[in-house]
């Protein structure tokens, strides 16, 4: 009945199209809404999306992807690639939040501070493991204020111990000049410079706010790129104007970015319809709802992201029941072949949902050898790249009773575990019995795909295994995943992702090790950690990828997590001209929309496909194919 009630209004929302919009505003939506806009400390995607868009970095990607100058106007390497200098734009001024020039000049110590700031471990900034060794003496100079902080080193002061930032391989030459140093040849050093990791910060203007204040209000930030936040009003609108003393204005074509807080994708359709957004993102109901309406030449599909998603695993979980069997590989093991991916997304894309399928952790076709191979086709990754859809029911069924004949009594008591009251408030609050059926929570936001997307994955385990063995028990989080389930380990299972920092694949194995930044189940392999650090010791491209691909196989062969579904590869209708604006896999270049070009009607999905086969014959030239 719900399903037919909202075609009926598709239908009546689709009997004419809206009025022409204007193209240098660009209006959308958002689903979560950051605790803080310090662009030092991304863990959504609405801060990293406003982060990207008022502040800069040294580098930036054209829409081609390829590596072009931003803050500094250019750079040079040495030749083993250890020693890269950049060289800052002169007179580049920082603006307030009401786009106004400051006092303060956009310098080589901005950029020195920036990453100073990231590598005091009392800032938390959550992805610094990515970049702990990358630097000449960084790894030291973290462990020792670690060592202080903690009182294991009771020799030295927490100051004594910042004054030694200094044998860090970063240095500022002259005011507009800065200096890497890394601790290896890192060909690919350019990549994780469009990390948040690398944005620089005007330490004056952070001591004025006070640290623990930056970024919690739009007063409380400058702005180095071309936005500045104009507007934040919390749980409502953000809205981004263009920094008219930009370096670079020529190239901006929107004017202002407003995004209101939307948690119901219905109620976004209908805005857009309205002519009140510039872009919707469709779920599956809405494509099938739309297909006898003119809107339905209008539907068009976005290329695949370089971001995965996955089910992490609670190795942690406070859940005894679940923390007795998630150890246990047959029991991770059936949870594998026991989720059919495909019909999940089904919920997302009705016509083809084996094209949103990765069964890797590094994304496909972003990772390139020195002879041009692509990482997934190393051997032994290869074959879980190709393993498509892995459901088995069968197959998943009996490997949870291997878990059962290893875990229970036999008589569906499970070993270790008693009677009690499991208390994860405000998430889910639930009692066990200590035998089957296993109490599984499983935890989504509270947006109605979120739901739905739970619903259907209950519905899928109790059918798969049946209800006297499992049982899905359904936690909502409201605000924040990260701070309100994660950090607490207060889930189970979690449906999250991996945004790539940078290009290698330690940047995403490097940060599943054990206490890793996005290991968030905790699991722990030695195995896993060795080939790590093994595959990070070796220059040569090739020789690299063929032990993080062996890495790699490990966590998949013995399910720590589960990926199965790739970034972007979304239905989607709107006035963007598509390939407008910056291209990467990396870093959040992704949310840049410098360059972005809007017609006032939504593009055609014929036209859009135009520019998509243009724009990749272009850069099949570019890149000499």
């Amino acid at each position: 009945m719900k399903h037919r009630i909202m075609v009926a209004v598709l239908v009546m929302l689709a009997v004419s199209f809206a009025a022409a919009q204007s193209t240098d505003r660009y209006r959308i939506t958002y689903e979560t809404e950051p605790k803080t806009l310090n662009y030092f400390y991304l863990i959504d995607n609405t801060s990293q999306r406003v982060a990207a868009n008022t502040q800069d970095h040294l580098v930036e990607n054209d829409r081609f992807g390829r590596f072009v100058p931003s803050l500094a106007e250019r750079w040079t390497t040495n030749e083993n690639a250890t020693v890269w200098t950049f060289y800052l734009r002169k007179g580049v001024k920082w603006v307030d939040h009401n786009g106004k020039v400051t006092e303060y000049e956009i310098t080589a110590d901005d950029f020195y501070e920036g990453f100073r700031y990231v590598a005091d471990p009392k800032n938390g900034i959550k992805n610094f493991g990515s970049i702990r060794s990358l630097l000449v003496g960084l790894a030291d100079y973290y462990k020792g204020l670690q060592d202080v902080d903690s009182g294991k080193d009771k020799n030295r002061t927490r100051q004594q111990v910042l004054d030694t930032f200094k044998n860090v391989g970063i240095r500022v030459i002259d005011k507009y000049t800065i200096e890497y140093t890394t601790a290896k040849p890192t060909p690919w050093f350019l990549t994780y410079l469009t990390m948040d990791l690398f944005f620089p910060v005007e330490k004056a203007f952070m001591d004025k706010v006070g640290a623990e204040n930056f970024g919690t209000a739009k007063d409380k930030l400058i702005f180095s790129g071309c936005y500045y936040i104009s507007d934040w009003q919390r749980d409502k609108v953000i809205v981004l104007k263009r920094n008219e003393n930009y370096w670079d204005k020529k190239n901006v074509f929107i004017k202002e970015i407003t995004m209101q807080k939307v948690s119901d994708p219905a109620i976004a359709l209908q805005m857009f319809q309205r002519g009140e957004l510039s872009s919707a993102g469709l779920n599956a109901d809405q494509v099938k709802g739309l297909q006898n309406t003119k809107w339905k030449d209008y539907i068009y599909m976005t290329d695949r992201s370089s971001v995965t998603f996955w089910w992490a695993l609670n190795f942690q979980s406070k859940n005894p029941e679940f923390a007795a069997f998630v150890k246990n590989v047959n029991f991770r093991k059936a949870l594998y072949y026991g989720i059919d991916h495909v019909k999940l997304l089904t919920l997302d894309e009705p016509l083809n949902p084996q094209n949103l399928l990765r069964t890797t952790i590094i994304p496909e076709e972003v990772i390139f050898d020195e002879k041009g191979k692509d990482y997934t086709d190393y051997p032994g990754l290869k074959e879980f790249k190709n393993a498509g859809n892995t459901f088995n029911a069968k197959l998943a069924k009996e490997y949870f009773m291997k878990a059962v004949a290893e875990l229970t009594d036999g008589k569906g008591t499970i070993k270790g575990v008693s009677a009690q009251a499991v208390d994860l408030k405000p998430v889910a609050q639930f009692n066990i019995d200590g035998k089957l059926p296993l109490q599984i929570l499983v935890i989504h936001a509270t947006s109605s795909s979120d739901t739905k997307f739970a619903l259907l994955l209950q519905a899928m385990l109790k059918d798969v295994f049946g209800p006297e063995n499992i049982e899905v028990v359904l936690g909502q989080y409201v605000d924040d995943q990260y701070d309100e389930v994660i950090a607490p380990q207060k889930f189970d299972m979690a449906y999250d992702s991996f945004r790539f920092a940078y290009g290698d694949p330690l940047a995403q194995l490097g940060r599943l090790i054990t206490g890793g930044a996005v290991n968030d189940g905790g699991w722990s392999d030695p195995e896993f950690d060795a080939l790590v650090a093994e595959a990070d010791k070796k220059i040569k491209l090739s020789e690299r990828y063929a032990i993080f691909a062996k890495a790699e196989a490990l966590i998949l062969d013995r399910a720590y997590i589960i990926p199965f579904r790739c970034g972007g590869s979304a239905y989607a209708i709107g006035n963007v001209v598509p390939y407008t604006y910056p291209r990467s896999g990396f870093g959040v270049t992704r949310f840049k929309y410098k360059g972005m070009k809007l017609e006032s009607k939504p593009l055609l999905a014929s036209r859009v496909e135009e520019i998509r086969r243009q724009f990749y014959a272009d850069l099949e030239k570019l890149q000499g194919k």
